[in-house]
């Protein structure tokens, strides 16, 4: 059983999960209420019909060893009847964002795919479902958890990757050695108190075009307006936390003809102030340093380490390197700012009405964020440790800064 090596930036978050956090992307798809309901036989036989086919859908994890590299080997069988499930919720939304917390806090079998997909009944009045789907780390980023998920729904729309002029061999060589210097110097984070290997999910939105007017007339990029939200949100709900948090700030660095397979991604650190200080003040703060980093070659060092660099050294040591830097002496959270597709898709015949991007916490440390424009629409899921942080307490301060709160003003100068 040779099977095929998984790739070292893959591998890296099979890694992390040894430290006892699952690590899961993937999202929840709110469908529209219907009379005509798909049952969970007409789910499979979706599933069937073309994500199972996909590579690491019918793929698992080989034998493993302290030495020996992991591998994806061929399943012998695909019990669709424990991947694709039906779950009915006890109390609508609320009984839906809890049970993502719960799946959330799972690590999947490892003698099977590392996949599931839960078809959630009864979340909203008029026979509203929701559909969740979850890949491993692993088998794929925040992108291509999305491109995966296209698999499902009709028509299947493509996310356009923008496809500059790239960087020569030297011009590359040279860049990736000026972001391992930044990245070498970049220090650890302040200490967090005490946590729990607990999730909890929220989610908030806003509409797209709302969002990019706020920013546009704020001179700020919508990545760098989220993350002073959420900063402001987290000041308001939470006690004993630092009074700056260091986030992990993901790149997309797919590019056209990317597997859909694997990790495509870098990521820089933000030091980002958590202390309540007035909202423009904290904005201003936050768009300076993100655009300080952008500039800088930390994402390119990123990269290098986790898809070359990794490659070069014994998998004890891979082990050691993704448990020792993906945690709370390096990072606090993650923030992930997403495209997706603008046309409208139907699932089995039922159109979608909201799509929140789930990510997984960092071990030992208390919040993750995504956010996905998909049909016009900013979806935020967000990831939390209850223990820290209060995940309904701080979608709620979201969503309402989002809307009104703090932008309102902006929001109304910038119509």
């Amino acid at each position: 059983m040779t099977g095929i090596v998984v790739p070292s930036a893959d591998a890296f978050f099979l890694h992390v999960e040894g430290s006892g956090a699952a690590q899961h992307v993937g999202g929840v798809v709110v469908l529209e209420p219907t009379d005509r309901r798909p049952s969970i036989e007409e789910v499979r036989a979706l599933v069937a019909d073309g994500f199972a086919r996909l590579p690491r859908m019918h793929q698992r994890l080989g034998p493993s060893s302290r030495w020996r590299r992991l591998r994806w080997v061929e399943a012998e069988h695909v019990d669709l009847d424990w991947h694709v499930i039906e779950h009915r919720s006890p109390d609508g939304r609320a009984g839906l964002l809890r049970y993502v917390g719960e799946l959330a806090e799972q690590p999947m079998p490892r003698d099977r795919p590392l996949w599931r997909i839960v078809l959630v009944r009864d979340i909203g009045p008029g026979g509203a479902d929701a559909l969740v789907v979850l890949l491993h780390h692993s088998i794929a980023d925040g992108i291509g958890a999305v491109l995966h998920t296209f698999s499902l729904f009709e028509p299947r729309p493509k996310i356009p990757v923008p496809a500059g002029p790239m960087p020569g061999r030297l011009a590359r060589a040279v860049a990736v050695a000026a972001g391992l210097a930044q990245l070498a110097t970049d220090g650890v984070a302040r200490p967090l108190p005490p946590g729990s290997p607990r999730r909890a999910y929220g989610v908030a939105e806003v509409e797209l075009d709302v969002v990019r007017r706020v920013a546009a007339a704020r001179g700020v990029r919508v990545t760098d307006l989220l993350i002073a939200v959420l900063a402001d949100g987290v000041h308001a709900v939470s006690t004993g936390l630092p009074r700056s948090l260091r986030i992990s700030v993901s790149t997309v660095v797919r590019t056209p003809g990317t597997a859909v397979e694997g990790n495509a991604i870098g990521a820089s650190m933000v030091q980002v102030p958590v202390d309540g200080r007035p909202f423009e003040e904290l904005l201003a703060e936050v768009a300076a340093r993100r655009d300080r980093l952008r500039r800088s070659t930390r994402a390119l060092g990123a990269r290098f380490v986790m898809a070359t660099g990794l490659r070069a050294v014994p998998e004890p040591a891979v082990r050691w390197f993704a448990q020792t830097v993906y945690g709370p002496r390096f990072l606090h959270g993650v923030v992930s700012n997403m495209p997706g597709p603008t046309v409208p898709m139907t699932f089995l015949g039922v159109p979608h009405h909201r799509v929140y991007p789930i990510l997984p916490l960092a071990p030992g440390t208390p919040l993750s964020v995504g956010a996905l424009s998909w049909g016009g629409v900013l979806g935020i899921g967000l990831a939390t440790d209850p223990e820290l942080i209060d995940a309904a307490a701080l979608s709620e301060h979201v969503n309402r800064a989002l809307r009104s709160g703090p932008l309102e003003g902006e929001e109304e100068a910038s119509a």
